[in-house]
């Protein structure tokens, strides 16, 4: 009985190491340092703005094309309104959903015109990296120095983001729309 005993503890003992924890969202300070999925890391085309901000700031846009050719932008499209920068609290929760594979559907490609409304733009050191969300088709683009990202599916994060935004943009008649049409 002894022998199985030991036997057992050992055997425990040599499969605890390759345990994985679900949990990858942990901070050192403000600065991210959870595991990243590789597909979240092509998606953000890298993660050093979007782990270790300095500021973040929170914007909506005016959601027409091209809107933003001869003014500040985002992908082109003009920025109508910046809110006060992001709280450590606030960049957290933001940078939770950004990190998350389980947020993304990488195998599903939607055929909705991308119209997003509210953007984040993650600075550090001089470099800007952004997320702009579209709640029409609940699509999210993470780019670069202002430039076009790369678009995936949110839904599962909808909800967070929604709050986030609301919470940043409480008087916002096209925020407070939205949740009403879907």
């Amino acid at each position: 009985m002894k022998i199985l005993y030991t036997v057992l503890i050992a055997t425990l003992f040599c499969f605890l190491p390759s345990c994985k924890s679900s949990q990858t969202a942990t901070w050192e300070g403000r600065v991210f340092t959870g595991q990243i999925d590789p597909k979240v890391d092509k998606l953000l085309a890298g993660r050093e703005v979007f782990a270790d901000a300095e500021r973040v700031i929170p914007v909506l846009v005016d959601s027409n094309e091209g809107s933003g050719a001869k003014k500040e932008n985002l992908e082109g499209y003009a920025i109508i309104k910046k809110a006060t920068l992001l709280t450590p609290e606030q960049i957290k929760r933001l940078q939770k959903v950004v990190f998350d594979v389980e947020t993304y559907d990488f195998n599903l490609s939607k055929r909705c015109p991308f119209r997003p409304y509210v953007g984040f733009i993650f600075e550090k050191g001089g470099k800007k990296a952004h997320a702009l969300f579209c709640f029409q088709c609940n699509e999210v683009s993470y780019g670069r120095d202002s430039k076009q990202g790369n678009l995936e599916d949110f839904d599962s994060a909808r909800a967070e983001i929604l709050a986030l935004s609301k919470e940043v943009f409480p008087q916002d008649p096209g925020l407070a729309q939205v949740g009403k049409d879907k």
